[in-house]
């Protein structure tokens, strides 16, 4: 049948009006598409092959117990190597693929002791070596817990006179003469968290600046960091006296325990988190350098809680190709690694990863993906 060019006209107009409706109908019902955002990567990936711990020995040299217990002094005064050995030595047979661990060193028994505390410095390193792991080594600490491991305190530090400030740099100078170029020590942390008790306090900044320049004029090749508290701010403001960017993100929120009730509240924690590493890695890419995670695990109580935290931060940290360091690979009297039956406990729980029977804490062989990947 042929159509006049009037019905041809009528009938092309009906089919395209037909064929538009139905294309309305088909973009109504189908998904919008999904953008989706690459995690950044970190570009200077010198330092992620470190996945380990930071350790404090289990034992109480004192013997005291309680508040007396878990201070420098009480675990550097009698350093018992052979109980250092022995766990770590645990801690490698446990967690085969831990390649590291971090060590806060006491600048009080060195004051006490000299001679003795750089021979008794010289073993652990031995000990490190021979249990095939490499060490960060922290010379100075900010941070104080219960007990007090021992630190420097602003108001204190603050009455220094240069003799004293001198020795802080004579410190240095004699661990370094004797280690700064050992391979078995891959980093210098030269002050961990100084912004712990007051982030807006430039003392520590000036003083940390003439340690780092001191050993910078005697090697220039020794690697250096500085562990900052667990905010961006504190990692740029001590980037410039860092060769290795040493960042502090704990993950500090607790998972509901019926997960289906109030879900949205923690994903969007997670999220934040995860948010807060990006800014990290693009800070560290804008200047070229590595960046480790040198402290993540906030503790618990409760074993399953701690695993919780420790899943969102190791996966987190793989995705983007940064190191970490766990705080911390077994039970000892310092503050936040030990139950209440071993001394006080603060808001941070129990960080520890191994029992004071040398058994891994409950959960926790989960550890043993994260070191895989």
């Amino acid at each position: 049948m042929q159509l006049t060019k009037r019905e041809f006209l009528k009938t092309s107009a009906a089919i395209g009006t037909s064929l538009a409706a139905s294309s309305f109908l088909n973009a109504q019902n189908q998904e919008p598409e999904k953008k989706t955002t690459a995690t950044p990567q970190l570009k200077n990936t010198s330092f992620s092959w470190v996945r380990g711990f930071n350790y404090q020995p289990g034992y109480d040299a004192s013997g005291s117990g309680g508040y007396e217990a878990g201070t420098g002094w009480s675990i550097w005064h009698d350093l018992k190597i052979n109980i250092i050995e022995r766990e770590l030595s645990r801690g490698k047979e446990l967690f085969p693929d831990m390649t590291a661990v971090r060590l806060w060193l006491p600048y009080n028994v060195y004051l006490m002791q000299p001679k003795k505390f750089q021979d008794d410095f010289s073993k652990f390193i031995d000990v490190v070596g021979k249990v095939k792991l490499r060490a960060m080594i922290v010379l100075f600490n900010g941070w104080h817990g219960v007990p007090d491991f021992g630190g420097f305190y602003l108001g204190s530090f603050q009455s220094l006179t240069k003799e004293q400030l001198d020795k802080t740099f004579k410190f240095a100078d004699d661990l370094l003469d004797r280690h700064g170029e050992d391979e078995r020590i891959y980093a210098w942390d030269l002050c961990n968290e100084p912004d712990c008790e007051d982030s807006s306090v430039a003392l520590y900044y000036s003083w940390l600046k003439q340690l780092h320049d001191r050993i910078k004029s005697r090697n220039e090749k020794t690697v250096l960091t500085i562990g900052c508290c667990s905010f961006l701010g504190s990692v740029k403001k001590y980037e410039p006296l860092s060769d290795i960017l040493g960042a502090h993100p704990y993950f500090f929120h607790r998972k509901p325990d019926n997960y289906n009730q109030n879900p949205k509240d923690y994903d969007d924690k997670v999220a934040g988190y995860k948010n807060d590493l990006d800014n990290y890695v693009k800070f560290a890419n804008d200047l070229n350098k590595p960046i480790i995670a040198t402290e993540i695990g906030w503790g618990d109580l409760i074993d399953s809680k701690r695993i919780d935290r420790l899943q969102v931060e190791l996966s987190s940290l793989n995705e983007r190709k940064i190191g970490w360091q766990i705080h911390a690979l077994c039970h000892s009297p310092v503050s936040d690694l030990h139950r209440p039956e071993y001394g006080p406990v603060r808001g941070a729980g129990y960080m520890a990863c191994i029992e004071p029977d040398g058994s891994l804490r409950p959960e926790h062989e989960i550890i043993l993906n994260f070191l895989k990947q």
